[in-house]
C-alpha cells in the first residue's frame, strides 16, 4: 500500500511566494490554479488540507480541512435545512459560506472566544486591518458550529473558524472533526498555516498525525550537529540528483545500444538467409577465425557451395565449412542431405574432408525470448553425426561471443572446443573455463 506523506494539502490559487512559503510545512503539495483543475487530477477522499485564495464560487467537500484568504463566495458538499413540519415541501440547501462581504465598521476587536494558538496572530492581523484605508470585509455562513478570530464593533466575523462535520470515530469514540478557517488576506501566510496545522493536529490527527516544526526556518536556528547532518543530507542529495543524471544518461545509451545490436551482431538469434549469414561471419571472425563467404566468390553458372568457410592464422593445414540455416521451428534433419553434398564437394575438389563440417542453425527463431526455446533432440544428433558435422546452435555460439566480448572467457577456448569437437551436438564450454 502506499504511504503518502501528510499532510497531503491542495494549494489553489495561491501566489508562487505564498505556496513557496508554506511547502517546507506540507507532507505533499499539489499547486492548481482553480477547484476544478485539481479535481481533474485529485481527489477529496486524499486530501488532507486545502488552501485555497481563489474567489469564484466553487464547492469543497466538508470532509476536508479548510484555509480560504480574502473574499469570495463557496459551498460545501453538506447540507442543512429540509422538511419540517411547517415546511413539508422545503428542499435541503447546500451550507455556504460568503467572505469579504462589504462592511463600514473599522473598529476591530480580538474575540475572547479566540483560539490561543491563534491569539498572537490575530493581535498582528486587529492591527494590520485598523491600518488599512477600507474597512475590512465580514464573514457570512450558514454553518453555526463557529468561532470569531476577529469581531467588528456589531460583533461581524472578519476572521473566523468553523467546525465542519465529524468524520469518524476511533476506538475510544473520539471523533475527528475537521476545521476551517476563513481569513481576509494575511501578510504572513506561513505563519497562519502553521498554527493552523497544530489545530487540526488536535482536532482532527487522522489528516495531521504529526504537528508541524515549531520553526518556519529550522535552519537559520541549527545547532552545530544539526547543521552538520544537514550538510550530508545536502550532499546525499546533490549525489542522488547526479547519478540520476548519470542513470538517465546510462539509460539512452543503453536504448542506443540496444537497437544497434538488434540490427548488428545480435540478428544471429532471430535472422534468416543473407542476414543470418552475416551475423555468422561476424561472431565467428570475433572469435578468431579467418571466414570467407563462399557465396560472395561464386560465378555466376556456378553450382552453390556451403556459406562460410573457416581458416586459422597459425594453422594453415585447418580449414573448415559451414552452413548457416535458420528454422521456423525445430532444425530440419533432411538438410543434412544439403550438408554431406558440400562436405562431398570439397573431399572432392581437396582430395581430403575439411577439418570440420559446422552445421550452425537457429531454430525456432520467431521465438522472441531465446531462453525459451527448445533444446536439440537425439534426432538432429544422429543427422548431424550421421554426415560429420557439428551442429552448433546459434544461440550457444552468440553466448560465447558475449563471454568473450566481455572479458571472462579466452577466445582461444571456444575456438579449440569448436575445433577438438566429436560430431554431433555441440556442447559450449563452461566460463569458468576463462581467466
Amino acid at each position: 500500500m502506499p504511504n503518502p506523506k501528510r499532510p497531503r494539502v491542495a494549494a489553489i490559487g495561491l501566489s508562487g511566494s505564498q505556496l513557496e512559503s508554506i511547502s517546507s510545512l506540507c507532507g505533499t503539495v499539489r499547486s492548481a490554479d482553480s477547484v476544478s483543475e485539481y479535481l481533474q487530477g485529485h481527489s477529496w477522499s486524499e486530501t488532507d488540507v486545502v488552501v485555497s485564495g481563489v474567489h469564484a464560487r466553487f464547492t469543497f467537500a466538508s470532509s476536508v480541512n479548510l484555509v480560504t484568504l480574502g473574499p469570495g463566495t463557496f459551498l460545501w458538499s453538506d447540507s442543512y435545512g429540509g422538511q419540517t413540519a411547517s415546511y413539508p415541501n422545503r428542499s435541503p440547501r447546500q451550507h455556504h459560506a460568503r467572505t469579504g462581504t462589504p462592511n463600514t465598521e473599522r473598529e476591530l476587536n480580538v474575540s475572547a472566544d479566540c483560539h490561543v494558538q491563534y491569539k498572537p496572530l490575530v493581535d498582528d492581523l486587529c492591527r494590520h486591518l485598523s491600518r488599512a484605508e477600507h474597512p475590512p470585509g465580514v464573514v457570512k455562513t450558514s454553518r453555526e458550529n463557529c468561532t470569531a478570530l476577529i469581531e467588528t464593533t456589531s460583533g461581524h466575523s472578519v476572521a473566523l473558524r468553523l467546525t465542519l462535520p465529524s468524520r469518524s470515530k476511533d476506538a475510544n469514540g473520539d471523533s475527528s472533526r475537521p476545521i476551517a478557517l476563513l481569513l481576509p488576506e494575511v501578510p504572513n501566510l506561513a505563519a497562519w498555516f502553521r498554527a493552523f496545522l497544530c489545530d487540526v493536529h488536535e482536532s482532527d490527527p487522522d489528516r495531521v498525525p504529526h504537528a508541524p516544526p515549531r520553526l518556519l526556518e529550522p535552519s537559520d536556528w541549527y545547532t552545530p550537529r544539526e547543521q552538520e547532518l544537514a550538510d550530508q543530507i545536502s550532499q546525499i542529495r546533490s549525489d542522488i540528483e547526479r547519478l540520476g543524471d548519470e542513470r538517465d544518461q546510462l539509460q539512452a545509451e543503453l536504448a542506443d545500444e540496444l537497437e544497434e545490436g538488434d540490427q548488428g551482431i545480435r540478428r544471429i538469434l532471430w535472422a534468416d538467409g543473407d542476414d543470418l549469414v552475416a551475423a555468422a561471419q561476424k561472431v565467428l571472425s570475433d572469435l578468431g577465425f579467418e571466414v570467407r563467404n563462399m557465396d560472395a566468390e561464386l560465378e555466376p553458372s556456378e553450382p552453390k557451395r556451403e556459406d562460410l568457410r573457416l581458416t586459422l592464422r597459425d594453422r594453415s593445414d585447418w580449414e573448415a565449412i559451414v552452413e548457416v540455416k535458420g528454422y521456423t521451428s525445430g532444425t530440419r534433419t533432411n538438410d543434412a542431405r544439403q550438408i554431406r553434398a558440400h562436405r562431398d564437394r570439397y573431399i572432392a575438389e581437396m582430395g581430403r574432408p575439411p577439418n570440420l563440417t559446422m552445421w550452425l542453425a537457429n531454430p525456432f527463431r520467431k521465438v522472441e525470448d531465446p531462453s525459451s526455446r527448445s533444446l536439440s533432440d537425439r534426432n538432429v544428433e544422429e543427422a548431424a553425426a550421421n554426415i560429420g558435422a557439428l551442429h552448433v546452435l546459434a544461440t550457444d555460439l552468440y553466448r560465447q561471443w558475449t563471454l568473450v566480448a566481455g572479458g571472462r572467457l579466452e577466445a582461444e577456448t571456444v575456438v579449440q572446443s569448436l575445433v577438438n569437437a566429436a560430431p554431433g551436438l555441440w556442447t559450449p564450454p563452461s566460463h569458468d573455463s576463462g581467466p
